[in-house]
């Protein structure tokens, strides 16, 4: 089964899924960051930037709350925004003592997830343009933090730490971009790989569908010969003398018959594979019973099927049995008056074989060696469970009742 197109990785699924986790646990540490300076809190103690912190991390959990809704763009764009925000808000306050400066690398990192690299670029010189001038400010006297701290006015130390967060900003955003070619080259090959299998697998397809119409062919061709062999059969029973003849021709029609209907069942079936096993049976019966009951007697045949498909390998030489077994009903087993005529066929699974138990409620056979019926017939159903390798069981006294088990898979 192929991927769809929704399904499929992408570079924009990849990002989409990196700067969800990122809004989620960003959001999640910069409010730690934020709440943890303030213990014991206290609400007068909060300044413009603190609500302005306090704003923007609430903003970006919305933002995570609604992600599904929003496109990577605008997700991008606004962490992107807000995360600029925190640092220069904090950078602002606290100068060169800013706890969250680090957060700095992140800006062309996101930059060059959600950009293109020429604007990934110039959303890193903003930020380091945004840090000189701040840095001026603080050493020039015209910003301060409220108190006077000489390190705040040492050149140096702005121009180390402007230095190593330019230089591992520049190291992320390297890292990623050559992530992202790597990436797409992998995704590209991916999407040729599964342009490759869609066209096999619709090959298949094709070639599969063109051998299952050239099967149900063979099977509708193949019962439509044997349909003129019963025919020529029924004509010939027609035209015999005698009533044993009649009776021998209408039993090979039958025969035929029932190889006839699992041919008929495979060509209106979609699966050439298997039958579907109760409605075989019942149509089978109903050949059946139209052929032998002359007498006219209502017969009631019951099925519990619980097996739904049967595969060809077993449905011909069922179908046999089964004629067999209802002809001999009919012939043998209801030869007498009595107040109900009564078929039940059952089958069902049990764990690796498949078990099928027929039974009627007729006078049983008188033979002095029950279990094993004398005639065609009996031959007949001897041969072919010995061909689905079953283990049968037979019951002749006062009724008729053949059970047999036999592996779903004939080895």
């Amino acid at each position: 089964m192929t991927l769809t197109k929704e399904k499929r990785i992408s570079i924009e699924s990849v990002k989409t899924k990196l700067i969800d986790n990122f809004i989620l646990y960003g959001a999640i540490i910069s409010l730690i960051a934020f709440v943890v300076p303030q213990i014991p809190f206290k609400v007068e103690n909060l300044d413009f930037y603190n609500y302005l912190d306090l704003t923007s991390i609430v903003a970006v959990f919305v933002a995570y709350y609604f992600r599904k809704r929003l496109s990577l763009l605008f997700k991008g764009s606004f962490v992107l925004l807000a995360v600029y925000v925190f640092f220069v808000a904090d950078l602002y306050q606290n100068g060169i003592y800013s706890t969250v400066k680090p957060v700095f690398v992140f800006i062309p990192f996101l930059a060059i997830i959600v950009y293109e690299v020429k604007w990934a670029v110039l959303f890193f010189v903003v930020s380091i343009v945004t840090y000189v001038i701040i840095a001026y400010g603080y050493l020039s006297g015209q910003l301060s933090p409220g108190y006077l701290d000489p390190a705040l006015n040492i050149p140096y130390k702005w121009i180390v730490n402007g230095i190593i967060l330019s230089l591992v900003s520049m190291i992320i955003a390297m890292f990623i971009h050559i992530f992202n070619q790597s990436l797409m080259k992998i995704i590209e090959q991916q999407d040729e790989n599964y342009r490759v299998l869609e066209q096999q697998d619709l090959e298949l397809k094709q070639n599969i569908e063109e051998k299952n119409v050239l099967l149900q062919e063979i099977h509708h061709r193949v019962k439509n010969n044997l349909a003129v062999v019963s025919g020529l059969l029924d004509l010939q029973s027609g035209l015999a003398t005698d009533e044993f003849s009649r009776s021998a021709l209408k039993l090979s029609t039958n025969r035929i018959l029932s190889i006839s209907k699992v041919h008929e069942l495979i060509y209106q079936s979609e699966d050439v594979s298997r039958i579907h096993l109760k409605k075989y049976i019942r149509e089978l019966a109903d050949i059946i019973i139209e052929s032998f009951n002359k007498a006219g007697r209502d017969i009631d045949v019951k099925l519990d099927i619980n097996i739904h498909y049967l595969n060809v390998n077993h449905g011909v030489p069922i179908g046999i049995i089964l004629n067999e077994l209802i002809t001999n009903s009919l012939k043998h087993g209801f030869n007498k008056l009595q107040d109900s005529y009564l078929i039940q066929i059952s089958a069902f699974e049990e764990e690796e074989h498949y078990k099928i138990v027929y039974q009627d409620n007729g006078s049983g056979v008188t033979d002095q060696k029950p279990d094993k019926l004398t005639g065609l017939g009996a031959t007949l159903v001897d041969s072919l469970l010995t061909q689905i390798e079953a283990e049968s069981k037979l019951i002749t006294t006062g009724m008729y009742q053949l059970s047999f088990r036999f592996p779903k898979e004939i080895s």
